[in-house]
């Protein structure tokens, strides 16, 4: 049987061929702290990364991850700063905690739609990662995930994730505005704190936001958002956006540097659906309750269709006209 062989490019301009142990497996810290690698191509056949298995190697610039790896360890190229580019093959499920940490020289990563999580840590720090697209398979973005990715310009959250954990995009000081979609009911503490963040919108009305979800984010002048989310204070009191909090509304503790002129939460039926809070069809029926006169509220003007959002738990009750 032919083993498996791992080439690296070394600093010096030669080769290194390295034979696994293991034909499926890249072993735990196998080339970790190894600062004369340049480029490594893992061959096919392997399915797994452990955790350290590149950790520390600061010349690494490029690497070539087969298909069929489905397991990317904790710290597997963690403090690779040289690394420029990765592509995570279709298959892996998980990105590990501290995978790509302080991968300081990444600027694009392509993560395939098999990932589910992202884990703690997974790009902390990766100070050159300018746009990110999160995958429509992603569920949960785990605390402190891109904390201190500083050149983050655009972030594209999808439909499907719930949860944004602890201080995830903390520290992206360029990231100028964000849209958080419906199926996300939890933005917990410092999850955007001290970003570059001129306006956000978040989706949900039953969102429950932690009251320091956005601290320091001292440029914020706009916010779309439904009354009907919570906000989370420290002590675990939970207020809606409009009731009082130490003698201000709930939303000020949230987005401090925000005037009431600038937090859109639309009140009529017409403004909801002009914000993509409620589809068309949906608003011509919650007016014809309201006012008897479904046929003449039926002239609402028709919006593209990026701007609709299908929004459940909204009653009649919700609106004026």
């Amino acid at each position: 049987m032919v083993a498996a062989v791992v080439v690296l490019t070394l600093d010096d301009g030669g080769t290194e061929e390295v034979a696994l142990e293991q034909s499926d497996t890249v072993g735990d810290d196998l080339f970790g702290g190894r600062e004369d690698i340049v480029a490594a191509r893992i061959p096919e056949g392997v399915t797994t990364i452990e955790k350290y298995a590149f950790d520390g190697c600061n010349s690494l610039a490029s690497v070539s991850i087969p298909e069929g790896v489905t397991t990317i360890g904790e710290y597997a190229f963690s403090d690779c700063s040289s690394l420029a580019s990765v592509t995570i093959p279709e298959g892996v499920t998980r990105i590990e905690e501290n995978a790509f940490h302080e991968c300081t020289s990444l600027t694009s990563v392509t993560i395939p739609n098999s990932v589910t999580t992202i884990g703690r840590y997974a790009f902390y720090d990766c100070s050159s990662l300018a746009s990110l697209t999160i995958p429509d398979g992603v569920t949960t973005i785990e605390a402190w995930a891109f904390r201190g990715c500083s050149s983050l310009a655009s972030v594209t959250i999808p439909e499907g994730v719930t949860r944004i954990g602890k201080c995830a995009f903390g520290g992206c000081l360029r990231l100028a505005s964000v849209t958080i979609p419906e199926t996300v009911r939890t933005i917990e503490a410092w999850a955007f704190s001290m970003c570059g963040l001129r306006q956000a919108s978040i989706m949900n009305p039953l969102a429950q936001i932690y009251s320091t979800s956005f601290s320091n984010c001292n440029l914020i002048d706009r916010v779309n958002i439904h009354n009907s989310a919570t906000i989370i204070f420290l002590g675990g009191e939970e207020k809606k956006l409009r009731e009082p909090y130490q003698g201000r509304p709930a939303w000020m503790h949230v987005f401090p540097s925000c005037t009431a002129a600038n937090i859109k939460w639309p009140t009529s039926v017409r403004e909801r659906y002009e914000a993509g809070f409620v589809d068309r069809a949906t608003a011509i029926s919650i007016m014809a309750a309201l006012t008897g006169r479904g046929q003449r509220n039926s002239n609402l003007p028709r919006l593209p269709m990026e701007m609709v959002r299908n929004v459940a738990g909204l009653r009649a009750g919700d609106f004026a006209v």
